[in-house]
């Protein structure tokens, strides 16, 4: 089988939000799906323009981007990345209850895919989950 992807309409829903790992500030914005609202897409910045964190930024929304629209949760994925170990006062968006023994996500990659678990909705047909 081969995959399909989509294209969007160039303008849709978007929701933006600041994300802070390990002392940085980072901005995603996480694009929605007109027909169904799920995540599909994620854009990432908060690097000096022409550094290697702003490749691995971009990099980063790219892979994401990609799996979401070829039905791969964020729950799922989220699953596979580092998490650090518990602590007291992290914010709900960031500690995941429905991974066990997780934490506040290791790196912005992390990061951003807790905050587009977010915006999914549990009852819809995906594949990996």
């Amino acid at each position: 089988m081969i995959p399909t992807r989509t294209a969007f309409p160039n303008r849709r829903l978007a929701v933006t939000k600041t994300i802070e790992v390990a002392g940085h500030a980072f901005h995603a914005t996480v694009g929605l799906d007109p027909r169904d609202g799920q995540p599909r897409e994620v854009f990432l910045s908060g690097a000096k323009d022409g550094t290697q964190l702003a490749a691995i930024l971009d990099d980063a929304s790219v892979v994401v981007s990609i799996a979401l629209q070829h039905d791969i949760s964020a729950t799922v994925l989220a699953k596979s990345v580092a998490r650090l170990p518990k602590a007291p006062l992290i914010p709900p968006y960031l500690d995941p209850p429905d991974i066990p023994q997780s934490g506040q996500a290791a790196s912005i990659i992390g990061a951003i895919l807790d905050l587009v678990r977010a915006f999914e909705d549990p009852n819809h047909g995906r594949e990996g989950d």
